[in-house]
């Protein structure tokens, strides 16, 4: 983790998106926030994206299609966040290229861990 390091939490509840992208920037990280898929697309338009926290029911567009496209097209690490926590969910999800998920409800500190743990991993 650097202190560039700048996420992304795409999530269509706006109260969960501020509580998770207050939490990282306490924890220093840069934190960009998008409810939708459309969202998603301006702010990779024009940021620097260093790790993706994806919720799988968006409104506009399912959450493992922009998984999928975005690995298709990128190498940026994806991390769902979701409440289809199910065992077939958690297996589709890292099949369609999620780094890693993480069922809601969630701890912060394990968001945080997982989402640091992913980004030591991009790095190598």
């Amino acid at each position: 983790m650097t202190a560039s390091d700048h996420i992304l939490v795409v999530d269509d509840d706006p109260d969960l998106c501020i509580l998770v992208g207050e939490f990282l920037k306490k924890n220093g990280f840069q934190v960009s926030i998008a409810v939708d898929g459309k969202g998603l697309q301006e702010v990779m338009a024009n940021s620097t994206i260093d790790l993706i926290v994806l919720d799988l029911m968006l409104p506009d567009e399912d959450g493992l299609v922009l998984c999928r496209n975005l690995r298709s097209r990128s190498n940026i690490p994806v991390v769902i966040l979701s409440a289809r926590g199910g065992e077939m969910d958690r297996i589709i999800g890292l099949e369609m290229g999620a780094d890693d998920y993480l069922p809601k409800p969630f701890h912060p500190r394990e968001l945080l861990a997982r989402v640091k743990s992913v980004l030591r991993r991009s790095r190598t």
